[in-house]
């Protein structure tokens, strides 16, 4: 016996929810995104042509296809289609992929992604899920929508154009002044602009055209024979010119522009830089094209997040905590690993209104008691303040010699006291000592805030705080490659993701 079915009648009932959970998760999603301010969402204003689709069900339908780990325009056409979870939420919209792909990349999105953390902030201090007392700054590397084998180097293009340059001056020099009656005019003897190389070719082809009106009024047999070969030849470097000074030097010219301060980029996705991965299946260190994606959490929600090009950590937490909207800035403290231990970053922190508890690079190393009982160790060393010198533990005396001043990339500037040891044949095999006192006293409060309660306990939510959140995206949604290509948009999709991963969360939450 089997159930009775029929497919072709009308069966009830049509009503999309009740074939669904109470507590599916595309609730949760309708409710969050309703929270927004209708106002925010009045972007096209056109009286002719098809009325715009709503923001709103684009960005439903982007954040829970991206919380299913869907990131193709295409399937999540598709899903619109076919799911029935979709169709409730988008109200049985349908709309192209080539519609998805353009809204999840626009400017307007930026602004709507924005907002759209700033009132999920706020829901989830009124339901007491954050305080609102401190975030957990942490960063990770995403692979780019790039090939691997596009890369520029910057150290390679420093290499080659010097020799561009210098075989210009000397095709110019040794095989073109000889040919060209009129005289170049030049700034300088040094090198050879570009616009210097656009007027050489122009000028060999004035000369190639006088070489073709005196073969017009020339009989002579031996005449017209050397001066076809001088034409020959006056082509011959008009070519090279035209087909390779000049297309090389718009190349470098356009590299040296796209590197803005980086060693690399893709030719595919040029905002995006080499940088090593994690995931190093070959474990050769193989550099690929990619963002470092910057986020802050508090109870495993993030709040905020940024790209930044650079692959390390150290230079991105000043303008990543510029960046907090009201709404994620915390009112006491600010947490992160030793990535972020840099003098300027502590020397930031300490001038700001929050606790910033950030290990430095040395922390766990000097720890250890190997590392205090070792010469390494400056507390080991005799400082005698009368003559402002050291005297290392073998009894090698260390005079003060001078200040160092060093720049950074980031324009700050450090000074560290030098002292030069006396002994001719140093014996420990140091040379000299090079303390800075502004990092030494950045150092003795940070270990000062650890080794209080409150402190060790904040560092030590760090790992379970902010780690999660990028083992979720990664191994549980397989977001481990952007989709889309430049700066502007991999932000709109990092933001996609992290708030569909926060969407998740919040509804396992609220379960609970």
């Amino acid at each position: 016996m089997y159930t009775h079915y029929t497919m072709n009648q009308t069966v009830l009932p049509l009503e999309i929810s009740s074939f669904l959970p109470e507590n599916h998760l595309v609730y949760s999603i309708h409710q969050v995104v309703e929270d927004l301010d209708t106002r925010s969402y009045e972007l096209i204003k056109n009286d002719l042509g098809r009325p715009a689709f709503h923001p709103k069900i684009l960005l439903k339908a982007l954040l829970f296809a991206y919380s299913e780990g869907i990131f193709s325009g295409r399937k999540i056409e598709k899903m619109m289609q076919e799911n029935l979870a979709m169709q409730w939420l988008t109200a049985q919209t349908i709309v192209s992929y080539r519609t998805l792909n353009r809204f999840r990349v626009s400017e307007e999105t930026k602004k709507v992604l924005q907002d759209l953390y700033c009132t999920f902030s706020t829901r989830l201090k009124q339901e007491k899920l954050i305080e609102g007392q401190a975030v957990y700054i942490d960063g990770t590397k995403v692979e780019a929508n790039a090939n691997k084998y596009t890369f520029v180097w910057k150290k390679a293009v420093d290499r080659f154009y010097p020799k561009l340059k210098e075989k210009e001056m000397k095709i110019y020099e040794e095989e073109i002044a000889p040919l060209i009656e009129q005289e170049m005019i030049r700034e300088n003897n040094d090198a050879f602009t570009k616009e210097e190389i656009f007027t050489l070719n122009d000028l060999l082809q004035e000369e190639i055209e006088k070489v073709n009106e005196e073969l017009q009024t020339i009989t002579k047999k031996e005449q017209s024979s050397s001066l076809k070969k001088k034409r020959r030849q006056l082509k011959k470097y008009r070519n090279q010119c035209h087909n390779d000074f000049i297309p090389r030097e718009q190349k470098y010219e356009r590299y040296y522009k796209t590197f803005k301060g980086r060693n690399s980029f893709s030719k595919t996705d040029p905002d995006a830089t080499f940088m090593r991965m994690k995931d190093d299946a070959m474990m050769n260190g193989q550099l690929k094209a990619g963002y470092n994606v910057q986020i802050a959490t508090e109870n495993q929600f993030v709040l905020h997040t940024q790209i930044y090009p650079n692959p390390t950590d150290t230079q991105t937490l000043i303008p990543f905590m510029n960046t907090f909207p009201e709404s994620v800035k915390p009112s006491t403290y600010v947490v992160a690993d030793a990535g972020y231990g840099s003098q300027e970053n502590l020397e930031f922190l300490e001038s700001s209104p929050w606790t910033g508890i950030v290990k430095y690079g040395m922390y766990e190393k000097e720890q250890k008691r190997k590392y205090l009982q070792s010469e390494k160790n400056l507390a080991n060393w005799t400082y005698i303040q009368e003559e402002n010198a050291y005297v290392h533990p073998d009894g090698t005396y260390y005079a003060f010699n001078y200040i160092r001043r060093q720049k950074t990339n980031t324009g700050y500037v450090r000074f560290s006291h030098v002292y030069r040891s006396t002994n001719p044949f140093y014996q420990n095999g140091k040379k000299s000592l090079w303390i800075n006192y502004d990092y030494e006293a950045h150092k003795l409060k940070i270990k000062e805030k650890l080794s209080s309660k409150e402190g060790a306990k904040r560092y030590g939510q760090r790992k379970i705080d902010v780690e999660p959140a990028f083992g979720q995206v990664k191994a549980n949604l397989g977001f481990t490659r952007f989709s889309v290509r430049g700066q502007s948009k991999v932000e709109n999709e990092t933001q996609l993701i992290f708030m569909a991963n926060n969407l998740r969360k919040y509804h396992k939450r609220k379960e609970k």
